[in-house]
């Protein structure tokens, strides 16, 4: 069954939290899917806003599971050697692939963070035994920026439109793949089908869309799984372009 959340009420549930990869600032944390990391790996979708301080620093680290992250506000880096300066950008990683530090600039640094299963816990590179919880994974990690429309373009667009950001992700043999759908004023879409991944999120950018009789404004996020449908939805009455993540199947 899908999952449909909207956004700002999501982000009424703003919250200050602290973190062991940050222990010297706090960052805010608008909970949208699952809970908080509790050290095991838990089936079921994890999906949270996360907005970092300014200057704040998020040490390098990685997860047991697969993730997306899309940075949406304000700006920072992330990187050792050189650091790539990120806004507006998809940011995936394979499970226990390392990756980090996040900077984030004098005016803070917001992204998503989207999970098909709820993490552990993240494992920091830096730390001692971190190596003994290190498993075998692709090791894949890209960026890609997220280019989208000004309101009047997308208001005047006719048609449907998927972008893939991943280069060549169709010759991947277990569907891991990131998209953005722009989808014109009051047009009907559908999505990738989810069969064979590990599931879908779809998260809008920009515009709105309708979703089961409902309406979903900006940073609203609808997780489809991978035993559902393909997700059909109607864009709002200036259009909608949203960021898809789909993620690598698990048999």
């Amino acid at each position: 069954m899908v999952q449909a959340v909207h956004g700002p009420k999501a982000i009424e549930g703003r919250i200050s939290v602290t973190s062991k990869l940050s222990p010297d600032a706090a960052y805010w944390r608008s909970p949208y899917m699952g809970g908080r990391p509790n050290g095991t790996v838990v089936d079921a979708p994890q999906a949270f806003l996360l907005e970092m301080s300014p200057q704040q620093k998020l040490v390098s680290h990685f997860h047991e599971v697969d993730q997306f992250q899309i940075f949406v506000g304000g700006s920072g880096t992330i990187g050792r050697n050189k650091p790539a300066t990120l806004s507006n950008t998809m940011h995936y990683a394979d499970h226990h692939t390392g990756y980090g530090p996040i900077v984030a600039s004098a005016q803070g640094f917001s992204y998503f963070t989207l999970r098909a299963q709820t993490d552990a816990g993240a494992v920091e590179i830096d730390k001692p035994g971190y190596r003994e919880k290190l498993k075998p994974s692709k090791k894949r990690h890209f960026l890609a920026p997220i280019a989208l429309s000004t309101e009047p373009v997308l208001a005047s667009r006719t048609e449907t439109v998927l972008e893939p950001m991943i280069p060549d992700q169709e010759k991947f043999d277990d569907c891991l793949g990131a998209y953005v759908l722009r989808v014109g004023p009051g047009m009907q879409a559908t999505g990738p089908d989810p069969r064979g991944s590990g599931g879908q999120y779809f998260l809008v950018l920009n515009g709105s869309m309708q979703f089961a009789g409902a309406d979903y404004p900006l940073w609203s996020l609808l997780f489809v799984g991978p035993d559902d449908a393909p997700c059909t939805f109607t864009a709002g009455r200036g259009g909608v372009e949203m960021f898809v993540g789909q993620y690598p199947g698990r048999n």
